[in-house]
């Protein structure tokens, strides 16, 4: 009878416990899922029945919601795109691997912890198995060197050296060669190195107890990376970051065109408006940056970046006036560009002598986990970004993927992830290719992904953090925010210290709670860059031809505003490819038009976003809000403003395509880049 009692009482707490179960997670409101293997991205059936006209779209009432979204609040609705879909199975094949050699390596380089200095060794085996036909060798190196700010070298004489050779402390790097003594034009291999070196100038007491107290940061930025992207083209990548201890950030939106707005906004927490009026783009010099903040409180700081010829900070740009951070890349990467053989491959150069590019910039990664997270703690600072596989091709992930989470592996067997706070991210999805001319592109290229990695310590200490992140996940932020958050890191251990963040009213920490009912006004992301608002289709009336092109009379007058009339042919408008209307979060329209449409002569993809007044006569046209859809490759080859290589048609490419009269657009006015159009019936 006992046993028969406890048995009644053990079924009927369990269902108690399922029923409170169930009214707990019950609020009568439907909720987002995250089914990744469900179907692909989901129009709203309220768009399909508000596809006529923009008339009908205003008398449209407000409707249920879809249930697969990213974002899902009062503001801002982002649907959800399934990566796995069937639909990205007709994009391009398989990219195959590229090997940049066959050779194993002649040189390697050891580091003696003790006397604290690295030895480039000559690997005698590989000598004997390889090149046994070489009695001698004859080995020289050269020191690379870098300036004050980007300015490079590389010393003039070559130094002999033999056997293994012990290298300098103040080396960055070092290019090697060796051929064979009884023929000096027998190259037997060439080679290059970078050194990460220990600083002479830290106070070690002081390193002691920062590294033990303050937490490292690392930034590791792929280019070009959706949220769907990764998980489609990085899936061993992706599976890392679903470990303990990452959060995924899935409403993170891009705030901007290009990479250097989107990777500014983490840095400097500045925006477009910021940068025009307070600085000039070709001195960076007027930024105030993250690792100037994170030096300021005792960090070391790093910066590395594949590509050096087209590197955030100076192409098209002037660089760095002075030397940016202690650990600083570029100059050595410069040097190796143009002394080593490279071999391009998705449009970069991928190969960089005997490595790719981007191994450079992962193994001076290494070097400073190795010598300053493991061996003898001391807190840093570091942002390590590569463009080489993925910034050109939709599906150069694949290319990166199993190389990169190797080279996660090597961090953790280092202690990374028990030491510092690691964020993975990218600037926005991919803009060019068949992935952008997808349905679901607008969404690709506006979520790019972000994962945030806080170690077990800190997660134990700053309990809200890891609870703001789980809420934030499905929540709208940007760079503004995650700028924020970093910035918080800093004011938990130096609450003293004054961080002179630039105004951004709306933008919130991405270490705090951010608002649930948030909206891209709300945080600042431009209307272009918006994925909040879903679009429906409506006709390419007359109407729709004559704001396209006015488009294009806008294009044109920007290359007149910049002297480049005799560089850059005049455009036309050649055909429009499609026209879309928002649709409001109540369910009404209103006249911003999407449009997408084709140049002559140079056949250039546009989108762009048309703002249209209730008269149907003013529209405005944000210049920021034209974006390239399909590849200018070399046909702006003679300008160099940014905006203007994404426009321009160099006069000496061939001319064709239709002609579209746009003699009735006119211009009424034109302030910060926006102009305002009279068009005439």
């Amino acid at each position: 009878m006992i046993r028969y009692n406890i048995n009644r009482i053990v079924v009927t707490c369990a269902i108690i416990f399922l029923v409170i179960f169930l009214f707990v997670n019950y609020n009568g409101e439907l909720k987002p899922q995250y089914n990744e293997s469900a179907t692909a991205y989901l129009q709203p059936q309220t768009l399909l029945d508000l596809s006529k006209t923009i008339n009908e779209t205003k008398e449209e009432k407000p409707r249920s919601h879809p249930e697969k979204l990213f974002v899902f609040s009062p503001k801002c609705k982002i649907a959800y795109v399934d990566p796995f879909s069937t639909q990205f199975l007709d994009m391009s094949n398989q990219i195959p691997y590229k090997a940049c050699t066959a050779d194993p390596d002649l040189f390697s380089v050891l580091y003696d912890r003790k006397k604290r200095h690295y030895i480039l060794h000559l690997n005698q085996d590989v000598l004997k198995t390889l090149f046994f036909s070489i009695t001698d060798l004859y080995c020289v190196y050269r020191e690379t060197v870098a300036g004050t700010n980007d300015s490079f070298a590389m010393t003039n004489r070559p130094e002999p050296f033999h056997g293994d050779f012990i290298v300098p402390r103040h080396f960055l790097g070092i290019v090697v060669q060796c051929s064979d003594m009884k023929n000096l034009s027998r190259v037997v291999q060439a080679d290059a190195f970078s050194f990460a070196q220990y600083p002479d100038y830290r106070n070690e007491t002081n390193d002691d107890w920062r590294g033990a107290h303050y937490p490292s940061v690392f930034l590791f930025g792929i280019d070009s990376m959706s949220r769907m992207n990764f998980r489609r083209t990085m899936p061993l990548t992706s599976e890392f970051t679903r470990q303990q201890g990452w959060y995924e950030m899935e409403g993170y939106n891009t705030v901007g065109d290009n990479t250097l707005p989107n990777l500014l906004a983490v840095l400097t927490g500045r925006n477009a408006v910021g940068w025009s009026r307070k600085c000039n783009l070709n001195n960076p010099s007027c930024f105030v940056y993250l690792w100037d903040y994170f030096r300021s409180a005792g960090y070391m700081t790093a910066y590395a970046e594949d590509l050096p010829s087209k590197s955030t900070f100076n192409y098209l740009k002037s660089g760095f006036t002075r030397k940016p951070v202690d650990f600083y890349l570029r100059p050595f990467l410069v040097i190796i560009e143009g002394v080593l053989k490279t071999v391009e491959w998705l449009d970069q150069k991928y190969c960089l002598g005997r490595r790719t590019s981007f191994s450079y910039v992962f193994d001076y990664a290494k070097q400073l986990i190795q010598r300053f997270v493991k061996e003898t703690p001391k807190p840093l600072f570091g942002v390590f970004w590569t463009s080489s596989c993925t910034h050109d091709h939709p599906k150069g992930g694949e290319l990166l993927d199993e190389r990169f989470v190797n080279y996660l592996e090597q961090f953790k067997n280092y202690g990374l992830f028990d030491k510092a706070i690691v964020i993975l991210f990218s600037d926005q999805g991919s803009r060019l290719r068949e992935l952008a001319e997808h349905p679901t592109g607008f969404l690709e290229e506006r979520l790019p992904m972000l994962h945030i990695y806080l170690p077990p310590w800190y997660r134990r200490r700053f309990p809200q953090v890891a609870r703001a992140l789980q809420l934030n996940r499905n929540r709208l932020t940007s760079g503004f925010d995650l700028h924020m958050g970093i910035i918080t890191i800093l004011e938990q251990i130096r609450p003293r210290i004054n961080y002179s963040i630039w105004s951004c009213e709306g933008c919130r920490s991405i270490f705090e709670v951010v608002p649930s009912d948030r909206g891209c006004d709300d945080a600042k992301i431009p209307y272009h860059s918006c994925a909040c608002n879903s679009y429906v289709p409506v006709p390419i009336s007359d109407i729709v031809q004559r704001l396209a092109t006015a488009v294009v009379q806008r294009m044109n007058e920007f290359l007149t505003q910049l002297d480049l009339n005799f560089e850059c042919g005049k455009l036309y408008l050649r055909k429009v490819l499609s026209a879309k209307l928002p649709v409001h979060l109540d369910g009404v329209g209103m006249g911003i038009y999407q449009l997408e449409f084709i140049t002559s002569p140079n056949g250039g993809k546009f989108r762009s976003f048309v703002r249209m007044d209730d008269t149907s006569k003013l529209i405005e046209i944000e210049l920021e809000g034209i974006s390239r859809l399909n590849s200018y490759r070399n046909e702006s080859y003679c300008v160099k403003d940014a905006m203007a290589k994404k426009i321009c048609a160099c006069r000496d490419k061939n001319w064709q395509g239709s002609l579209i009269d746009d003699q009735n657009t006119k211009i009424e006015k034109t302030s910060d880049g926006v102009v305002v159009y009279n068009v005439n019936d």
